[in-house]
């Protein structure tokens, strides 16, 4: 028995019955059953990053936030798109999920730069499409000044995107 609430009846606790890990390893798929109603469903679990720290530029520490990558992420996957039908989402978990595995794997228990942080990102991005890991480096000037430190603090002689 585990303390995680039914979603049917609300009985604080449910069996698991079937358990896997999910392609990437940053989730768990699991079957529960109700004692009480009897009912069975399943949940999508991962880890919670409350132990892991960003640096920031500032030098000011702050607890890493997951949801703030997921929608830096999907902000450049989706792209200015009116509408997403689920699957820039979709992209954007996938995406997201890896670096979070890398993230945890580079920080190992310390805390983590935000600059490490950001090429993690860019480096995924570009596996998936150039232009995404472009459009996430381009959000600000520190994100070029990380990537591309050859062209000065003033971020303004980036050089045209297709030579990079």
């Amino acid at each position: 028995m585990t303390h995680m609430k039914c979603i049917y009846c609300a009985n604080r606790k449910t069996e698991v019955i079937n358990s896997r890990g999910i392609k990437g390893g940053t989730l768990t798929w699991r079957r529960r059953r109700c004692p009480n109603c009897a009912k069975i469903f399943t949940t999508k679990e991962s880890g919670i990053a409350d132990n892991l720290f960003v640096i920031k530029r500032n030098g000011s520490r702050q607890r890493f936030i997951y949801e703030k990558l997921f929608v830096s992420i999907f902000t450049v996957v989706n792209a200015g798109k009116y509408r997403d039908n689920g699957n820039d989402a979709k992209l954007a978990k996938k995406i997201s999920a890896r670096i979070l595995k890398k993230l945890f794997a580079a920080a190992e228990g310390k805390d983590i730069k935000s600059k490490i942080l950001i090429a993690l990102a860019y480096d995924e991005l570009k596996k998936v499409h150039r232009s995404y890991a472009d459009r996430y480096i381009t959000y600000s000037d520190y994100r070029l000044k990380v990537i591309f430190p050859e062209f000065g603090m003033n971020g303004r002689n980036i050089p045209d995107r297709h030579n990079w």
